[in-house]
């Protein structure tokens, strides 16, 4: 694997100049992949400003004054992706990586409440021994569930659905079912950064297969892979507001 990273063929997304520097930060292997995500030295000194250089990035870094998910995190290369939440506390803000239509991921300023929990879209599951079933995040995150009927929570739990996580403890206090009527965030393809309220799912959730949305009273089939279901009937987190 390689160390650097040349601004080239660096995201698009990225906040970055490709005819003033040659290289850029290479994310380090993380929770989430490098081309969806940003590492945080370069959220500190180009997204939100707090440091001009990557030297400054590093030393509020060293000084633990930047929490990701409740997490003191010092490596300026940490990737940071979809619906992870940014602390700084010099300033006391607060905010939430949140897809967007012009630059995928953008971070949108919210309040401590909400900044008490995230929201982790389930990607996998798999049986585990003495009546155990595992749950993967889409941020890397793992969940062992203890049940008396193992089966009974391969229903509850599926594919594309979502759980409310507490910050920084990482329990769950909540699943958001993908299912009719759930209100949902579109994290992909030609509607990404926009939302709306999921009308029908198919049957047979392959992560192509399409389902119909209602985004701004306009019905719309989105595939499967992109729908981020973030509450019932309406947002349990804010979608809108002042973005970095």
């Amino acid at each position: 694997m390689k160390r650097h990273l040349k601004t080239y063929p660096a995201p698009r997304f990225w906040p970055v100049m490709i005819k003033e520097h040659e290289f850029t930060i290479r994310p380090a292997p993380g929770p989430h992949a490098i081309f969806s995500s940003m590492p945080l030295g370069l959220i500190l000194r180009d997204v939100l400003g707090y440091a001009t250089t990557v030297s400054e990035a590093k030393k509020l870094l060293t000084e633990g004054k930047v929490l990701i998910d409740g997490v003191v995190r010092r490596d300026y290369k940490f990737p940071v992706g979809l619906m992870d939440v940014v602390f700084l506390k010099p300033a006391g803000t607060y905010y939430r990586v949140v897809p967007d239509p012009v630059n995928k991921l953008s971070l949108l300023e919210i309040n401590s409440e909400e900044a008490a929990f995230k929201l982790v879209r389930i990607k996998g599951k798999r049986l585990l021994k003495d009546k155990t079933v595992q749950l993967s995040g889409h941020d890397g995150r793992t969940f062992a569930v203890k049940v008396d009927d193992p089966f009974k929570i391969q229903l509850d739990y599926r594919i594309f659905d979502t759980v409310k996580v507490s910050l920084p403890e990482g329990e769950i206090l909540e699943r958001i079912a993908l299912e009719p009527e759930a209100y949902a965030s579109i994290i992909g393809g030609v509607n990404i950064g926009r939302s709306g309220v999921v009308r029908e799912v198919p049957k047979q959730k392959g992560p192509n297969r399409l389902a119909k949305v209602t985004i701004d009273d306009v019905e719309s089939t989105v595939t499967l892979k992109y729908i981020f279901p973030v509450g019932k009937g309406s947002p349990i987190i804010s979608l809108r507001g002042k973005v970095a």
